[in-house]
């Protein structure tokens, strides 16, 4: 029971990264948004690309129309 314990007490992280986090956000009408988020698709696509960060806000009308063209 000691061991389990000290064993539990000593958990490490199984990963780490660092992202980016924008301090602005940015809310653009319906097909704008439609349109950079089909862009951040494709980017995301490219086998060199490792990440694509943006700070482009969701709205909830845009993440359904989104789920229901999927």
């Amino acid at each position: 029971e000691t061991v389990k314990l000290a064993i539990e007490k000593r958990k490490k992280p199984l990963s780490a990264e660092v992202t980016m986090l924008p301090k602005n956000t940015v809310s653009l009408p319906e097909k704008e948004s439609l349109q950079t988020v089909k862009l951040l698709e494709k980017l995301e696509e490219l086998d060199d690309v490792q990440r694509v960060f943006s700070n482009l806000e969701y709205s909830d009308a845009l993440i359904e129309k989104l789920k229901s063209e999927a």
